[in-house]
């Protein structure tokens, strides 16, 4: 693969994190500042079409939705401006999820690693949402097992995933196989912008847990 680079010297830096340490490292000097840079500098608008995806297919307003790699809960501040109530999330980094906290929208916060087995009961979502964490220097497709394993049947995965990453780490080979053994459906599957004035970055995802 090419060397990757992103839109900004921050992002960029992002993409090239390699350890659980540098993710904690980087998002301690970077969590008080992150919305500003994504949101006022980039023009992030992932985390607006991710949860439109969502809010589309769970319309439900007190539907519970586990927040993958929440951050500092910028895709939950806009469900939750949809009048979404039930909002609980997981990060790595213990700065993001303290910003995410402040925003008072979530029902409960965990810090962990979403490579590892989520701390969260069988069947026990009605939504899962992952903005921005499948991507370089982040997660592969290993959590797709567990997000399943939380749903709900019926329930709603709404995701994206780098576009770069979509064949090299097999996140297309593991959707398809969620498809074909008859765990998940696949309702929505489109490549769109992760930034205003990019380039078409990333797949969004919506999947539907079979009953």
């Amino acid at each position: 693969m090419s060397e990757v680079k992103g839109p900004s010297a921050f992002v960029n830096d992002a993409y090239h994190l390699e350890s659980r340490a540098d993710m904690v490292a980087f998002y301690k000097k970077w969590a008080d500042d992150y919305d500003r840079q994504m949101l006022d500098e980039l023009g992030y608008v992932s985390p607006y079409l991710i949860a439109d995806m969502l809010s589309e297919a769970l319309p439900q307003k007190d539907s519970q939705v586990f927040d993958i790699g929440c951050g500092t809960g910028l895709t939950c501040k806009l469900l939750a401006g949809r009048g979404y109530t039930q909002l609980d999330g997981i990060d790595i980094s213990p700065d993001m999820i303290r910003v995410a906290r402040e925003r008072g929208i979530y029902r409960k916060l965990l810090i962990g690693d979403v490579n590892e087995v989520l701390q969260r009961d069988d069947s026990s979502y009605d939504g899962v949402i992952c903005s921005g964490t499948f991507t370089h220097g982040h997660v592969g497709p290993g959590p797709l097992d567990e997000v399943f394993r939380i749903l709900r049947p019926g329930g709603i995965l709404a995701c994206t995933v780098h576009h770069d990453l979509w064949e090299s780490l097999g996140f297309n080979n593991k959707l398809e196989k969620l498809t074909s053994d008859g765990t998940a459906t696949c309702l929505t599957q489109r490549e769109d912008k992760y930034y205003e004035t990019g380039e078409l970055e990333g797949w969004f995802c919506v999947y539907q847990k079979n009953g």
